[in-house]
């Protein structure tokens, strides 16, 4: 071959390369960046190979109830459904589980408190913007409830401050109890049963017949412990015999999935369509609202109630499109001699994959006369590396009979961190790929309801965690239904 015709086909070569860097480069820009609606247009093909089909949202129910963690998310994920279910004549509530006291702006927007904690002051500063926004989305004041609980501190009152004599004491409020007038409780004090009281309280008085709840495979621990508030608080009702919340419509919005899946394209771009993530799309079915052009406009109005949030005003308004997606709530059964599958939802990044044994792919339940195995499967890097952390909350009628937590040491060595329900340590069993914990219950009361998870760690470094999971158990005839929280 000639000198020639060598340069000619390594330009070739050279220009191919470049082609192809440009357009995984650009890819990559538009799943990373904000983005900006001068750009927007050009990604409208974009737009409509992401976009599923999904089934129309609204039915004849006629009170739904929205928890938001922080104010904001109820706009962010129900802003369209809210100004629907208000126009066909519905009776909505929300009910803001935190006020946001510990994410503003870096709090310049507050200023210096004489009396008050900056943290506080931002909680009454959100709570007003809450109300505005609300409003324009057709709330009036009294259908929107503010729980007063700390931001970034109801995970803790989930696990380790559920009940007690020393609340959760909050960095940002200052205090272990709710400083707010607002509060649905005056000074409720930082306990997971308080929180857990009060929604009960809401649930019963209200009786709704839709709920939007955050997703469970959300990253922000106050969205999943919202999740997971909420449903232990609706099976204790079941339990106790309120059959209306067995025809309860449980619809799940996502807010943080990681920036490079979720929401896709940053800023505002209404006339783009929001589409699931692909790694939540196999777990649960979704469905879709589309919104009108009025609908759109008081979203984003709405949105921009939430001054102190500027910061990321480019995230805020990539919730602003043509529709609004949710997941729908899945339920289960498990029977004696039986098992049911918690996948994992894979909101995860890289690096539970490179740590051996550390990418968690879900969690079997297994149920045997008296005993319960966990069968936790797991990518099967060899050598293991990783470590396993296992939480049980088991109830019995209604009521939390134990709270236990294991660790697991290289597949094999078990130590319990908290609890003294269950006299043994459970059985480990092991194969490739998996690593299974068996329970025996033989002289105790057997549970009729779990709630766990499972995280896998190195040190001090979580590498992925099962999403809380709410399990009911068929044993001894009962008839008995189990439902997932992923």
């Amino acid at each position: 071959m000639s000198r020639r015709a060598k340069s000619r086909r390594g330009r070739w070569a050279k220009i191919a390369l470049l082609i192809v860097v440009v357009l995984m480069g650009g890819f990559f820009l538009i799943k990373i960046l904000p983005f900006n609606s001068v750009f927007a247009p050009f990604f409208h093909v974009y737009s409509k190979v992401y976009t599923k089909v999904i089934e129309p949202l609204m039915d004849d129910s006629e009170r739904v109830l929205i928890f938001a963690p922080h104010p904001d998310d109820e706009t962010l994920g129900c802003g369209g459904a809210i100004q629907k279910a208000v126009r066909e004549g519905k009776t909505v509530k929300v009910v803001f589980v935190t006020s946001g006291d510990s994410f503003g702006n870096d709090y310049e927007m507050t200023g210096p408190a004489k009396d008050l904690p900056r943290g506080v002051a931002l909680g009454y500063l959100r709570q007003k913007e809450a109300l505005e926004a609300t409003a324009i989305l057709g709330l009036e004041k009294e259908h929107v409830i503010f729980l007063g609980y700390p931001d970034q501190g109801i995970e803790k009152m989930w696990w380790t401050y559920r009940s007690g004599d020393h609340p959760y004491y909050s960095p940002y409020t200052k205090t272990d109890k709710s400083p707010y007038l607002s509060g649905y409780t005056i000074s409720a004090p930082y306990l997971g049963e308080a929180l857990l009281q009060d929604i009960l309280d809401i649930l019963e008085t209200f009786q709704p017949q839709i709920i939007y709840l955050p997703h469970p495979a959300d990253l922000h621990s106050d969205h999943w412990v919202t999740y997971s508030f909420v449903k232990e608080a609706l099976e204790r009702l079941r339990r106790k015999g309120s059959q209306w919340v067995n025809d309860i419509k449980i619809n799940l919005y996502l807010v943080h999935f990681g920036r490079i899946k979720w929401p896709p394209l940053w800023g505002y771009a209404p006339h783009l369509h929001l589409a699931p993530p692909s790694q939540l799309m196999s777990t649960r079915n979704w469905i879709g609202l589309e919104l009108e052009e009025e609908e759109i406009t008081k979203k984003r109005e709405a949105i921009n109630q939430y001054r102190s949030q500027q910061i990321v005003r480019e995230f805020l308004l990539a919730f602003v499109k043509a529709n609004e997606v949710y997941a729908i709530d899945n339920n289960y059964y498990v029977k004696e001699n039986e098992s049911t599958f918690i996948p994992d939802e894979k909101g995860e990044f890289t690096i539970p994959k490179i740590i051996n044994g550390g990418d968690i792919q879900g969690l079997e339940v297994i149920l045997e006369e008296n005993t319960i195995i966990l069968k936790l499967y797991h990518d099967s890097g060899a050598p293991p590396q990783a470590r396993y952390r296992f939480y049980l909350l088991g109830y019995k009628d209604g009521e939390v009979v134990f709270q236990e937590s294991y660790v697991l040491f290289d597949r094999k060595k078990i130590i319990r961190l908290q609890g003294d329900y269950l006299c043994y340590s459970p059985v480990v069993l092991k194969d490739s790929g998996w690593v299974a914990l068996a329970f025996l219950f033989e002289h105790l009361p057997f549970p009729d309801t779990l709630f766990l998870s499972v995280e896998s760690f190195t040190s001090q470094l979580v590498l992925d965690r099962l999403p809380w999971s709410m399990v009911v158990l068929e044993n001894d005839g009962m008839v008995i239904h189990s439902s997932l929280e992923e």
